[in-house]
């Protein structure tokens, strides 16, 4: 919107300081380069009064010029101010929001990950394109968004231990409420809905007071909420890496060492 409307105003202006131009070496019989200039210094309202209209029609180009032009070039600052303050505001709301992402899969959604990956028959496919380290680039990373965009997605219900992870969400269930409610997240649609079918998987677990022997029908159900989650969640996962990569390598560094593909969390070193 912001560079829209600073397009407009550089047009009207530019076209304003062209037909300015062209109409004063007529009419003022000066050259091309003096007309422009007289255009440019009138328009932006400088005015240095060592070249000024000397015919009646010069004068009411001039008055023309001032008040056509002169809005329209104080238009042009102030869309790019506008501009150059809402990329700086949209940068900064898109930094907030991946520490908010950060926030999450250090709370909820790395170990969320784990259990899933755990719980897919077909993991061999994933482990050989997402299993990170500090040698990934770019390419890397676009090659395994890639790779989970056409994934087939499913999980295990006999490897998913129901109760630990009623546990889990809902000893994080205040925590998840607060990312809800954070106005930044809102903007964000795709980590709102994969918050939302995090909450709605611990509300369903809640609900069910026998989480040790739910019945075939139930799992499946289950089942379906548990691919949902599956589905947006590795893709959040890898942007919060690919963002970490670049800025906080050190972090990174840590990720790379507990990476769900890994049989441990053990993020020693050196041993």
């Amino acid at each position: 919107m912001e560079r829209t409307r600073l397009y407009v105003f550089a047009s009207v202006f530019f076209g304003v300081v062209l037909v300015g131009t062209l109409t004063f070496m007529r009419v003022e019989s000066l050259s091309a380069l003096d007309a422009l200039y007289f255009s440019v210094v009138t328009v932006t309202t400088v005015g240095y009064g060592d070249i000024h209209p000397v015919t009646p029609l010069g004068k009411l180009l001039a008055m023309g010029l001032i008040l056509s032009g002169g809005g329209t070039f104080f238009g042009i600052l102030a869309a790019a101010v506008e501009m150059f303050l809402g990329r700086r505001e949209k940068r900064l709301r898109a930094e907030k929001l991946d520490m908010i992402i950060g926030l999450f899969f250090s709370q909820v959604g790395s170990a969320l990950v784990r259990r899933l990956i755990r719980a897919d028959g077909g993991v061999a496919v994933l482990r050989e394109n997402l299993d990170v380290s500090l040698r990934w680039t770019k390419e890397n990373f676009k090659k395994a968004q890639e790779t989970l965009k056409n994934y087939h997605y499913d999980v295990d219900m006999a490897a998913i231990d129901l109760p630990a992870l009623n546990t889990l969400l809902a000893q994080n269930s205040e925590f998840l409420v607060r990312l809800l409610e954070n106005p930044n997240v809102l903007e964000h649609e795709t980590f709102t809905s994969l918050l939302q079918a995090v909450f709605h998987l611990k509300e369903e677990l809640a609900h069910r007071p026998h989480l040790d022997a739910v019945p075939d029908c139930d799992r499946e159900h289950l089942r379906l909420d548990l691919k949902r989650i599956y589905a947006q969640i590795l893709l959040q996962w890898l942007h919060y890496l690919d963002h970490i990569k670049d800025n906080y390598p050190y972090f990174f560094s840590f990720q790379c060492r507990v990476t769900p593909f890994l049989a441990t969390e053990d993020a020693t070193v050196c041993s």
